[in-house]
């Protein structure tokens, strides 16, 4: 018999990519969006909103594993959907394995390569917000594993930083350094994680860190085109994750960004 995950944001980037690769290894999938259409994937979709947690209880009944990637980024509702959401999530999964998806920008960025026992301490109300929502989730669920990421690229549709280089943006950070990973990879390795028992935080980066700068050009970027751009304090500039304990502990391989697109 199948196992059963739950997906929130299962319309999003990551949402998408990971109701696919669930759908493709087997698993029963039932996703959740608020806005977005769902994708072109065999699975059964819910219209909910994360923040309610009667309604995320209902969609959980019956599911081995949920997967929280639902956020926002920007706009009124970000506390809202990243905290409130997040803790909501937590209390109605039940007994359900639970991985809870948060961000490198939970980190200050004054040095880079931060592992898992590194105290979050973000410097923008985004970071702000995923911290918290982390805090939550520990809270209500000592059991979750806690899954910090970078940025996303190579799904079906262009991922954000995809879209910028495609759309012709010129500025890009030379002193913002992140853990790209490939979006495949990621949901892989959360499926894998779905099979497994581990708790706590665990980063899941691409195996390359590099800057804003040299990712757009690694996606193609004209190098005449753009220009080297410096960070503001509002951003943190260092905020690459150290990923070893995930390549100890899992089959999955994180690769890097230069592996993956061949430069």
């Amino acid at each position: 018999m199948a196992k059963k995950i739950l997906v929130t944001g299962g319309a999003g980037y990551l949402g998408s990519a990971l109701v696919r690769h669930a759908a493709a290894g087997g698993w029963e999938v039932r996703a959740t969006r608020f806005e977005r259409e769902p994708v072109d994937a065999p699975a059964e979709w819910v219209r909910l909103d994360v923040r309610d947690e009667t309604a995320v209880r209902r969609a959980a009944a019956g599911v081995d594993c949920v997967v929280h990637t639902a956020y926002r980024h920007t706009g009124p509702d970000v506390w809202s959907t990243n905290v409130d959401g997040a803790e909501a999530v937590a209390r109605a999964s039940g007994e359900a394995r639970l991985i809870h998806l948060s961000s490198d920008l939970v980190f200050d960025g004054t040095r880079g390569r931060y592992r898992e026992d590194d105290a979050p301490r973000p410097v923008n109300d985004y970071g702000r917000t995923k911290a918290e929502g982390e805090r939550r989730v520990a809270a209500a669920r000592s059991d979750a594993v806690i899954v910090r990421t970078s940025l996303l690229y190579g799904g079906v549709e262009p991922g954000p930083q995809e879209q910028l280089v495609g759309g012709g943006h010129t500025d890009f950070f030379v002193d913002e350094i992140r853990s790209p990973v490939h979006v495949g990879d990621l949901a892989e390795a959360l499926l894998e994680l779905a099979e497994r028992d581990d708790a706590g935080p665990l980063h899941l980066g691409g195996a390359d860190d590099v800057s804003r700068y040299d990712f757009a050009l690694l996606l193609g970027a004209d190098p005449g085109a753009i220009r080297a751009a410096r960070t503001t304090p509002e951003r943190a500039p260092n905020v690459s994750l150290d990923s070893s304990r995930a390549r100890s502990l899992l089959r999955t391989r994180l690769r890097g960004v230069r592996e993956v697109l061949g430069r």
